[in-house]
């Protein structure tokens, strides 16, 4: 357990990290991402490469969503209530 947690503090570190630097370069910047409210996916997007990137997080949000009914799925049955 704990080093799933060392490893978890280190990519959140190494992402700050990558965010730091690629705000000091100065270059183009795009911007995208996906925020779910329920069912409802809430899409945006601004740059040269921002509906790409939106469409990406729109994707592995979707993916992730999928993972947790899976697991929620194998984890309490099909019914999804108390077997007992």
């Amino acid at each position: 357990m704990r080093r799933l947690l060392l490893a978890g503090s280190l990519i959140l570190l190494l992402g700050f990290g990558v965010i730091i630097v690629g705000s000091l370069a100065q270059a183009g910047t795009s911007t995208g991402g996906a925020i779910f409210i329920g069912p409802f996916p809430i899409v945006f997007g601004s740059g040269p490469n921002g509906s790409s990137l939106a469409v990406v997080s729109l994707a592995m949000g979707a993916v992730m969503v999928a993972l947790v009914m899976l697991w929620g799925w194998r984890m309490f049955g099909r019914s999804g209530g108390d077997n007992g």
